[in-house]
């Protein structure tokens, strides 16, 4: 029998995993057997050429990839994500496989362009409030409204990337991968809820997963993520202890934020008392959601999408070859998707390093 010294017991598993397959699941559609399935994946023997062209076409994958270096490995204590107790180990695993692509998709498109190293510290021990103010300060932003969120932390060596829409169920969460931040999005937010998620995950990275799902670490990224968006100085210069429903809605379309999220936000820098902040969320009634008014809120947009794919292109270089190393589809070119004012992914920029 001809064997295929390439074949990587890891690549099996990981497209395995993303596809959210039991080795039972894939003997079926595969048409081997599980006992095969689990010599191939701890590469005690290697497939047959007929073999890797059965499991190719169940996993929807090239035999390239199948046959290509494994990624480099990330745990899943190091990911962010939300109440992983709760989530299925399928679920848990395909997060991590498109964690372990995108960050191949990266090193791939590294190994041709220049992107922006790394500038996000890590202070584990900083309370939440100040680390957000600390950061403001590293990245020279003062105390005015950050503005779209997505080109901020690119320009500063985070990759943001969205999930592919089967894997939307997991949330968002964020990971460290050899001192490179990344940071991963449902596919289907608004602008509105793409900055809060943005946060919060920065939150995550600046303030370390020690505890990654425990209710700690949850609440002061939540309390990051506020005086990120929202910091101290900013709003007490705003003049806002005594205002009307219209200037704390005028008030969140300028931070990008809930008029209700202004409101808790007052409240807890004592600048509204118990009683006033009570009546003045009567007084909002429907109107603590997000602000629905044309412009309110900035779409996150990546500015590094276009760049890298018109440096790939002009080159002429073979954009579709990633896929087989790093994605599960090779009909997909390689970019950063870019979240549309409804959430979902452009064509143009569509791009799901993971299938």
């Amino acid at each position: 029998m001809t064997v295929i010294p390439e074949f990587t017991g890891k690549r099996l598993v990981l497209a395995r995993h993303r596809r959210r397959m039991t080795l039972a699941a894939l003997a079926r559609t595969s048409k081997l057997t599980t006992h095969s399935l689990t010599h191939f994946e701890n590469r005690l023997k290697y497939p047959s050429p007929q073999s890797l062209d059965r499991l190719a076409r169940a996993l929807d994958v090239t035999p390239e990839f199948l046959q290509a270096p494994p990624p480099q490995t990330i745990l899943p204590e190091a990911m962010s994500l939300r109440s992983p107790t709760r989530l299925t180990a399928r679920k848990r695993y395909s997060a991590v496989a498109v964690a372990e692509l995108s960050a191949a998709c990266v090193a791939w498109i590294e190994t041709y362009l220049w992107l922006p190293c790394p500038n996000l510290p890590s202070w584990p021990q900083m309370d939440p409030e100040h680390a957000a103010e600390d950061l403001r300060a590293h990245w020279h932003m003062g105390d005015a409204p950050s503005g779209p969120l997505t080109p901020l932390l690119e320009s500063h060596g985070i990759r943001i990337f969205a999930l592919p829409p089967d894997c939307d169920d997991v949330g968002a969460f964020s990971t460290r991968q050899s001192g490179t931040p990344f940071v991963f999005l449902p596919s289907h937010l608004d602008g509105q809820q793409a900055r809060q998620h943005l946060a919060y995950e920065l939150g995550q990275l600046v303030l370390g997963p020690s505890r990654p799902g425990h209710r700690d670490s949850r609440t002061a990224a939540l309390q990051f993520a506020t005086a990120f968006l929202m910091p101290r100085t900013g709003v007490m210069a705003s003049m806002l202890r005594a205002a009307t429903p219209e200037r704390l809605a005028a008030a969140a379309n300028t931070w990008g934020v809930s008029t209700s999220a202004v409101l808790h936000r007052l409240h807890d820098l004592e600048l509204l008392p118990e009683w006033s902040h009570r009546t003045t969320a009567q007084e909002l009634g429907g109107r603590t959601g997000p602000s629905s008014s044309p412009g309110s809120t900035s779409v996150e947009c990546s500015h590094m999408l276009p760049k890298v794919v018109a440096y790939l292109r002009a080159r002429r270089l073979p954009i579709e070859s990633v896929a087989e190393l790093t994605a599960l589809r090779t009909d997909d070119p390689p970019c950063w998707p870019t979240m549309s004012g409804t959430g979902a992914p452009t064509t143009a920029a569509s791009w799901d390093p993971s299938g």
